[in-house]
């Protein structure tokens, strides 16, 4: 043996016995009680629990505090104000009265299920081929997901130019006609123009998270499935659906959420897309609180808030309740209470 391997034997000896003198000497840590367990359970509970409900506090109660304070005032034209009802009475009766807001809720409503009902289920079969790695998904993927990149302001601009100064070209190119509007200035073009712009930009958001949650599925499940017979339809609705159902269920319950506030888009094309006829609430509000002298009218808006939260609310809990009903994964069975 050289002088090398014995300096190495020699170190390696040294290195062992000292680990097994560190080992030996180290306080041995004591088992923690069934008290104690359920201490550090609670703290860790009680320190989960808070970080959300300060969050509540603070971005919600906290920011929109005077916002609901808002709600039940009134401002004299001496910029004076006195408590009262009357913003939500004054939102009830132009809901009936004007066609302005009614348009505005509808709209939203249509808008969230038009694409939701159109996105969601192509995304799914989408995101379905992208995770089989059928041929071309790579190239398809690419294809998707580079509008995505594009700020949104530039796709707006240019669907705006083709919408409106090129659809005219084509109509008087084909037909002759020459008195073609633009689809966003003609009232009964503006909405189906921009739901079809929300459909196909609605596309790569959402096959992103649908693909990602379907590369989490056991292969294995998958496996099984194809031996005990089961084809590509019957391997999609029997298998990846409930493996996936928690991602459908964020999905849908957070597009009820926002369906009464979001503005789908129409804040870009608010100096273009015709009048009320596609008007939502989003833009019914943006419109509103930064028109000319619009902070009188910030108490009305403020209550139609809170009537939308309100509306909201209920919606979210009746949607999430429904669809936990029909989670595959929830136990069906009520569980036995012990025995003491």
């Amino acid at each position: 043996m050289n002088p090398i391997q014995k300096m190495i034997g020699w170190f390696g000896d040294r290195w062992y016995a000292m680990s097994c003198w560190v080992h030996n000497h180290i306080p041995k840590k004591k088992v923690a009680s069934v008290r104690d367990q359920k201490r550090k359970s609670l703290i860790f509970y009680c320190c989960m629990m808070g970080l959300p409900m300060l969050q509540f506090c603070i971005m919600y109660i906290g920011v929109n505090f005077q916002s609901i304070l808002l709600a039940f005032k009134k401002y004299n034209l001496d910029m004076s104000f006195e408590w009262t009802m009357g913003n939500f009475k004054d939102v009830i009766y132009d809901y009936f009265h004007y066609n302005v807001l009614r348009n505005s809720f509808v709209n939203s409503i249509k808008f969230y299920f038009l694409t939701t009902g159109i996105c969601l289920p192509t995304s799914l079969f989408i995101s379905f081929y992208l995770y089989k790695k059928w041929k071309f998904s790579k190239q398809y993927k690419i294809m998707l997901f580079v509008p995505s990149m594009i700020a949104g302001i530039v796709t707006v601009t240019c669907f705006y130019y083709l919408a409106d100064r090129g659809w005219p070209q084509l109509v008087k190119l084909f037909t002759g006609k020459e008195d073609t509007l633009g689809l966003l200035v003609n009232n009964e073009t503006a909405l189906p123009t921009l739901l079809f712009y929300n459909i196909f930009y609605g596309l790569a958001g959402n096959f992103l998270f649908l693909t990602s949650a379907m590369s989490n599925i056991d292969q294995s499940i998958s496996e099984a499935a194809q031996i005990d017979g089961a084809n590509i339809m019957q391997e999609f609705c029997h298998v990846t659906i409930p493996m996936i159902y928690p991602m459908l269920t964020t999905f849908v319950v957070g597009g009820f959420a926002g369906m009464l506030i979001g503005d789908y888009g129409m804040y870009a094309f608010s100096k273009t897309a015709a009048g009320s006829a596609a008007d939502t609430m989003g833009r019914f509000f943006t419109e509103g609180v930064t028109a000319n002298g619009a902070e009188i009218r910030f108490p009305y808006y403020a209550a139609l808030g809170l009537i939308l939260t309100v509306i909201s609310s209920a919606i979210v809990f009746t949607v999430r309740g429904i669809m936990n009903r029909f989670n595959p994964f929830r136990d069906t069975k009520p569980r036995k209470k012990a025995r003491r």
